[in-house]
């Protein structure tokens, strides 16, 4: 927060502060710094994909990895027939006719 403000770690500026605005660019400078390092690892990434693509594949999986659905359609089967096996217990109800009132 000195480079941003060109003040003194020990000036009375920082004193001054409320709590709660110096927590915000406390977290705010955390997450500049979180944005660089990721900036710095992607590009990275990214330069030695141009000596060894197969390994920043393999880098970019570990932190993505790929998650592929092994169930072929089976967990949808066993919701339709438990589905019709519920409809086929309750049994319809019968509609009675509204007597007409003269």
């Amino acid at each position: 927060m000195c480079k941003y403000f060109g003040k003194e770690p020990d000036d009375n500026w920082f004193e001054n502060l409320s709590p709660v605005k110096r927590l915000w660019m406390y977290e705010s400078w955390c997450q500049d710094l979180e944005d660089k390092n990721e900036f710095a690892k992607s590009f990275s990434i990214f330069l030695g994909s141009f000596s060894n693509p197969e390994a920043a594949q393999q880098m970019l999986k570990r932190e993505n990895p790929d998650y592929v659905s092994t169930d072929d359609g089976e967990s949808i089967k066993r919701v339709l027939d438990d589905r019709k096996k519920q409809q086929e217990r309750e049994a319809p109800k019968r509609r009675r006719r509204r007597q007409v009132v003269t």
